[in-house]
């Protein structure tokens, strides 16, 4: 690659090219950065330097495959980490979202991967809280969705992963962060209850319904079955749920949300649990 600017230009052909012919050399140029580890510090390089979407795009999802298809030295993940966490946190309220989104997966995805290699892949819920703590709705934005996205990345497999060491880190993850990340998230909707829902309460909202469906127990649900709709929650949450405050909350924006988001964030998950208490307790171990 000879320069910067032809490599954002390229990445303008990769995505937005009409050419088939065009999207395809482009594809072939640029996919020596996310099979060859050498690559990997020139996608931080890209990341620090170029101006352009695409060409942030092109780096984080070479990035994302690498860390899935690769088996990375340790300090190398600890390292595109903490580098996440810090780009995130300085530049991630300026990207579009689309790059966010890219960003914040490979978080999840180096963060699910590193779980049990190293505590401090486990800090990230800690570290989502900082970017709550912000004056600016932005960072606000990002702490959920990283939330969000790690809950989500938590709760199905991945390709480069044994579906064993999935349900070790899931039951681990569900044991150890996911209550309070749910509580994270009742936290931010009696924060952020106005009379108006806004994207930051939508985000507050998708994150308490992943949480209320996340595979506890490990068993994949069958929408055909009597059970759909029942959701597997560990004993100690009971006292949360039970909580007349948390189904107020649910109340609350209930009566101010339209379909879709009341039916598929508030009627079909949080409130349905709480209201109907069909919840069939799971002790924990």
């Amino acid at each position: 690659m000879e320069s910067l600017a032809q490599l954002e230009a390229l990445c303008e052909r990769l995505y937005n090219s009409q050419d088939s012919v065009e999207r395809a050399h482009a594809e072939n140029t640029l996919k020596c950065f996310s099979v060859n580890t050498d690559y990997i510090s020139q996608c931080q390089y890209i990341l620090d330097n170029a101006l352009t979407p695409y060409a942030l795009m092109l780096a984080s999802s070479s990035l994302l495959k690498q860390v899935t298809e690769h088996s990375l030295a340790l300090q190398l993940r600890l390292d595109i980490r903490s580098y996440l966490i810090n780009y995130l946190f300085t530049r991630g309220p300026k990207l579009q979202p689309f790059v966010t989104a890219s960003l914040i997966q490979l978080l999840c995805r180096v963060t699910k991967f590193g779980w049990f290699d190293d505590d401090r892949f486990r800090d990230v819920v800690k570290e989502s809280t900082n970017f709550l703590s912000q004056a600016t709705s932005e960072h606000y934005a990002i702490g959920l969705k990283i939330l969000n996205q790690l809950v989500s990345e938590m709760n199905q497999p991945n390709p480069g992963l044994p579906s064993t060491h999935h349900r070790r880190v899931a039951c681990n993850f569900r044991d150890q962060s996911l209550f309070q990340i749910f509580q994270i998230s009742l936290t931010s909707l009696r924060q952020l209850n106005t009379d108006v829902v806004d994207r930051l309460q939508e985000l507050a909202l998708s994150l308490s319904l992943k949480c209320l469906s996340f595979d506890f127990v490990g068993t994949s649900i069958d929408e055909s079955s009597e059970e759909f709709g029942t959701v597997q929650i560990p004993s100690s949450w009971r006292p949360v749920l039970e909580d007349p405050s948390t189904l107020q909350i649910f109340f609350d924006y209930y009566a101010i949300t339209k379909a879709p988001l009341s039916k598929e964030l508030v009627g079909i998950a949080p409130v349905q649990c709480c209201i109907s208490w069909r919840t069939r307790l799971w002790p924990q171990d």
